[in-house]
């Protein structure tokens, strides 16, 4: 029975269980969401729905759907076949490093498992015609960004861009008007204006009235200038313009124009609300993390390029390996070409994380180096364009032509003159060359190791050839030549007649070869070649060419496929030998050929098979598809979105963009009536709520048959559970209106039997009429009277009710102001050092002599904004002669004084950046040739690519994480020198730590430099560790303070802004408020009005709900604790029950064996006694 209890216990459990669940829902404020969107086509516009979107219908045309860029690569013969290309390349950030040996395959799947937002597939056009295709994972005009990052030009390689580079992001500092023929005549005038517009304008900061129907471009200009808007001038330009010299007004120093009554529009100065041609004053780079960290780290780059780039008028050395924007911005201001200015433009992403530009302002005309320029984003590689390409076919075979006679005769051939006749020809001419040679019509065997020039005629002669005598000519003392005479048909085999000096060696094949001529061939007259095939749109075509005799050329037969192809296309011979034909017309073809030799008079002629060598393709761009937004119309107001996916042009409101049509508006409906999630949710409650409750009651309904109630009938724990959950669902909730403060107000009320019921009709009229006060009495809400201070949240442990607040002492944050003014210039330089307490990370911040407060506060900022890579350098530097420092390709056997030797090897051991141990082992295989560039890339490869290495000017190794912040990076380098010699790294020890932007701002005060925490309270605030004279820094450690105060007396706790109730407390717990005061808005009483707590049904039934169902200390868990200690009292009094009854048999059997002991004996004694009675009888 008690285990019967239990699991009654538990069904009642698990049903509180989804009541709590369905009663979560309701303290959700999103589920009181009664919007309602429908789209009037949706397959063109899908629609969704907030409760911040307004009731109302618009109209949408869909003018352009946003596409996602498209990028494909020049076309490769086959996928799997390496590249022999070399470099690296950025992709959205993201450096990748191309090896001699890979392939397209390898380059699609280092993209891939980049997850760099691109997509890498290889397209097979046709068998030779393979492409690699990059596309953007999103759609928009952004596209993606690809860049070179060698020197090697990878991408053109790829043929992915061009060598043709143009400025990639472009610093826009003004705007040009249209050309006018006048620059004194009003606007009106030379517009042909009836009426001119007229209104004022801002320009930069400042507004000036214009009026068209009397303004010049002159007079304009004067305004602008008299108004003076900060850093702004006015001009007037000419240029002539097919003889014509026109004037523009260009309005330089800022892009800030605000139009009024289309006066901009009719100069030219917009279109369409925005400039309409920019004036360009100079370029910046792309977006970085950091500005102290190395380009090449920050990108991933394992070897990053270098260069002497052309900047305006002037030269600059930069190196991507250890040059951060910093750097660079400074290399640029030390060169000082003409009119240009470095500086560093900070901005933040949509999280509000820290991004920084190199900004080159003064000048548009640069000259990349290495792609040095192209890898920081400054200028970009255009998109490669491919011509139309003409289809090509060549034959897998190619013939030859027979060598000439070397020494003709009128009738025949001579040999070399030889110094013996009866001697081997090998012997004399140090030739074994052998084969079975053809003289006019009979073949002759001939072996120069054994024969001599008499064996070779002798053998000849035997043979017979028709008309043919062969003789042995005596030139002189020692000097002998082979004659043949009677034929010059001469065939050679095995290279005989070559080695002798008859012939010479046989030669490609070409258009003017005869066929007499064609080696090993023996082509007769009346042969014939069949010609079959595809012309360019795929027409069938045949012919055949007849060989009527032998002195006919291979050009005849090329003359005969061009005519059997209609003159469409041309054959030729190529430098193999081999017959080729082209399509006369570029692009895509089907052109196809078999040349098939039918050889009727027994000959051996044969021409290969054709197949595509070059496949005929259409002009096209390596741009597939640019990166396109979304162009639409909303009620006939344009705009213009990077996602087809659009949630910021109707509040509320998020439209999904599907196809595509001008002319074409689809209806959009919004209304604020649906109720039908909340209804459901609301529904579900009630069900969850009366199952639970059927199986409380359940085990007090008495059987009429036993007159005995449930297991659990007069349970305490269960009665108790009744009367809460009754209690929670049907009492007022204090603080909302009376009419609306219990759920039997808005239709939800207890039957007689005891079960909720809805009642629909007063339930719809609360959710039509009064959303808001239904939404009240199911979720919690803190009502502040100070709107200081705000409501954050609170717990089952928290009470409902009013809290009286009262704050002592406001948050602060902690901050440092310098105890001098600074007006001048730092006399020398400086390094602030600076330590966040929060994180423990630290900053050193180098401060340059001459540099104002402004130029401080700046370089502070902008060093406090940015993520730092950790760096690590080599302690020894290594040098070629004991000065000149060694780098990237200094070979093992150039180290100075190290006497590295062949196999020879240096353990690489490390952490990476999350702290993950990796090892190899690096061996030098030939000092002579392997360089510390091949050390460099092993120490990348261990680290699987995540760090940079680097030789530094002084020959020292450096090691750059390649991912920002806090790291647990080391590298160790054990060198072995197995051979005996002395090779040396050093240890490489940390330079840079690792860290993320810091939360301390620097301001000017007065003329004093502040420096500020940007966190408040006790934890948040820095320490400087050495003391900055010049500035008035001294050194020490400041921290801000933490909101003080009372909640309804009691002290809480304060964390920052942050008032909690305290742990201990009984009333207060869990409570926390935002306290927003200042110090200067604390007032002496410290009263800062009051929070009122007001807990809405689904609240107060949640809390009591996790109190019932707690799995460690719930109600309902203690009631199975109690099942579960009475069913193990009970087995223990069985247990002892058993150990006494077993006892007790044991004393039972002990005395029922002694008594079987006291038998047996006494039977002994009566046996004893029968034996003596016995005895005495007889």
């Amino acid at each position: 029975e008690l285990q019967q209890e239990k699991g009654i216990v538990q069904s009642i459990g698990s049903s509180l269980v989804s009541l709590k669940d369905a009663v979560a829902k309701l303290e959700d404020d999103d589920l009181f969401t009664i919007v309602k969107a429908q789209s009037g086509d949706d397959e063109r516009i899908g629609v969704t729905a907030t409760n911040e979107a307004g009731a109302g219908t618009f109209s949408i045309e869909v003018q352009e759907l946003a596409l996602a860029r498209r990028l494909s690569s020049r076309s490769f013969g086959a996928f799997s076949d390496p590249l022999n290309m070399s470099g690296e390349f950025v992709l959205n950030g993201k450096g990748f490093e191309i090896e001699t040996g890979d392939d397209l395959l390898d380059i699609r799947d280092k993209i891939n498992d980049a997850d760099t937002g691109v997509s890498a597939q290889i397209l097979t056009v046709a068998a030779n015609d393979n492409r690699l295709i990059l596309t953007a994972d999103e759609v928009g005009e952004d596209g993606f960004d690809i860049k070179d990052a060698s020197s090697t030009n990878l991408l053109q390689g790829l043929g992915f861009t061009s060598s043709d580079t143009g400025v990639k992001n472009a610093f826009v500092d003004g705007a040009r008007s249209s050309g006018f023929l006048d620059a004194d005549e009003s606007i009106a005038t030379l517009n042909n204006l009836v009426s001119a517009p007229s209104g004022t304008v801002t320009v930069g900061d400042q507004e000036i009235a214009i009026d068209l129907a009397t303004d010049s471009l002159n007079s304009i200009r004067d305004k602008i200038n008299t108004a003076a808007p900060s850093g702004v001038t006015a001009t007037i330009t000419s240029a002539d313009e097919g003889g014509l010299t026109r004037y523009s007004l260009e309005i330089e120093g800022t892009t800030n124009f605000v139009d009024d009554g289309g006066i901009f529009e009719a100069l030219g100065v917009f279109d369409n609300g925005s400039i309409a041609d920019e004036i360009v004053a100079g370029a910046e780079s792309d977006l970085l993390v950091s500005t102290t960290t190395s380009v090449g780290s920050l990108l991933g780059l394992g070897s990053a390029p270098s260069g002497t780039v052309t900047i305006g008028d002037q030269t600059v050395d930069i190196d991507l390996a250890s040059d951060s924007l910093t750097d660079i911005q400074t290399k640029i201001n030390a060169a000082a070409p003409t009119g240009v200015n470095a500086t560093i433009v900070t901005s933040s992403d949509d999280d509000g994380n820290s991004q920084f530009r190199l900004r080159i302002d003064g000048t548009a005309e640069f000259s990349d180096s290495g792609n040095v320029l192209e890898t920081m984003g400054v200028v970009i590689g255009s998109n490669n364009s491919f011509g139309s390409v003409a289809q090509a076919l060549t034959a897998n075979v190619g013939n030859q032509e027979k060598g000439a006679l070397v020494h003709a005769t009128g009738s025949g051939a001579k040999s070399d003159s030889l110094t013996s006749d009866v001697d081997a020809v090998g012997g004399l001419i140090g030739s074994s060359a052998a084969g079975t040679i053809t003289i006019g019509d009979k073949t002759v065997a001939v072996d120069l190791a054994t024969d001599s020039l008499n064996a070779i005629r002798d053998r000849i002669n035997a043979a017979g050839p028709t008309g043919v005598t062969a003789t042995v000519n005596a030139l002189g003392p020692g000097s002998f030549e082979l004659e043949i005479d009677g034929t010059t048909d001469l065939v050679d085999d095995g290279g005989v007649l070559e080695a002798l000096g008859v012939l010479e060696a046989p030669t490609a094949l070409t258009a003017d070869t005869r066929f007499a001529d064609m080696l090993g061939a023996g082509v007769q007259a009346g042969d014939t070649i069949s010609i079959s095939g595809t012309n360019h749109d795929g027409d069938q075509v045949s012919g055949t060419f007849t060989i009527s005799n032998t002195n006919l050329k291979i050009q005849n037969l090329l003359s005969s496929i061009e005519q059997t192809f209609g003159n469409q296309v041309t054959a030729s011979v190529d430098a193999s030998g081999r017959i080729s034909l082209a399509d006369d017309q570029a692009g895509s073809s089907a052109l196809s050929m078999s040349l098939q030799a039918n050889n009727e008079g027994g000959s051996s002629l044969g021409l290969g098979t054709m197949t595509v060598t070059t496949q005929g393709s259409d002009a096209r761009s390596s741009e597939l598809q640019a990166g396109q937004n979304a162009q639409f119309e909303i009620n006939g107001i344009g705009l213009s979105r990077s996602s087809n996916t659009v949630t910021d042009a109707v509040q509320g409101v998020t439209l999904e963009l599907k196809q595509a049509e001008v002319g074409e508006l689809v209806d959009i409906n919004v209304t604020r009536d649906d109720t039908t999630a909340l209804r459901e949710n609301i529904g579900t409650f009630v069900d969850d709520f009366n199952s639970a409750m059927d199986l409380i009651n359940e085990q007090f309904i008495v059987d009429e048959a036993t007159q005995r109630g449930g297991p659990l009938a007069g349970d305490a724990t269960i009665l108790n559970l009744q009367s809460q959950l009754r209690t929670v669902v049907s009492s007022q909730v204090e603080g909302l209106k009376e009419e609306f403060n219990a759920l039997v107000l808005v239709g939800i009320s207890f039957t007689r039997e005891g079960r909720l019921e809805v009642d629909d009709e007063r339930l719809t009229e609360a959710l039509t009429e009064n959303l808001d006060d239904v939404r009240h009495l199911f979720v919690a809400q803190g009502k502040t009277t100070d709107e200081r201070i705000t409501y954050i949240s609170s717990n089952e442990n928290t009470r409902a009710g009013d809290y009286a607040v009262e704050i002592s002492e406001a948050a602060s944050r902690g901050t440092l102001v310098g105890g001098v003014e600074f007006t001048g210039a730092l006399e020398e330089d400086q390094t602030l050092s600076l330590i966040d307490k929060a994180t423990g990370q630290a900053a050193r911040i180098e401060l340059e002599a001459g540099s104002s407060l402004d130029d401080i506060v700046a370089k502070i900022n902008t060093d406090m904004a940015s993520d730092v890579a950790e760096v690590r350098r080599a302690t020894v530097a290594n040098t070629t002669d004991g000065t000149a420092a060694v780098d990237s390709s200094t070979t093992f056997a150039q180290i100075f004084g190290a006497g590295a030797q062949n196999g020879d090897t240096i353990r690489i051991n490390g952490n990476t950046h999350e702290g993950n141990n990796v090892s190899s082992t690096f061996t030098i295989d030939d000092a002579a040739t392997d360089t510390v560039g091949d050390l460099l890339t092993k120490i990348r490869s261990t680290f699987n690519g995540a760090v940079s290495a680097s030789v530094d000017s002084d020959g020292r190794i450096v090691v750059t994480d390649n991912q920002l912040g806090t790291s647990e990076l080391t590298v160790t380098l054990v060198e072995e020198n197995e051979g005996g010699g002395s090779l040396n790294f050093g240890s490489i020890d940390v330079e840079t730590e690792g860290r993320l932007g810091l939360e301390i701002e620097a301001t000017a005060e007065d003329g004093k430099l502040s420096l500020e925490h940007t966190g408040y309270g006790s934890r948040n605030g820095f320490s400087v560790e050495a003391a900055i004279d010049e500035l008035g820094v001294t050194a020490g450690e400041v921290t801000g303070n933490d909101v003080q105060g009372t909640i309804n007396g009691e002290e809480g706790d304060g964390f920052g802004r942050v008032l909690s109730g305290k742990i201990a407390s009984e009333t207060i717990r869990g409570l926390s408020l935002r306290v927003e005061l200042t110090p200067d808005e604390v007032t002496e009483s410290g009263e800062s009005g009051n929070v009122n707590l007001i807990y809405g049904v689904a609240r107060r039934l949640g809390d009591t709900l996790k109190t019932i169902t707690d799995d460690f200390d719930g109600t309902l868990k203690g009631r199975e604790d109690s099942i579960d200690r009475t069913v193990d009292n009970m087995d223990d009094q069985i247990a002892s029950m058993e150990r006494r009854i077993e006892q007790f048999r044991l004393n039972l059997v002990n005395k029922f064996a002694a008594l079987e002991g006291t038998i047996a004996t006494m039977q002994s004694q009566g046996n004893f006694l029968t034996q003596q009675l016995a005895g005495l009888s007889g």
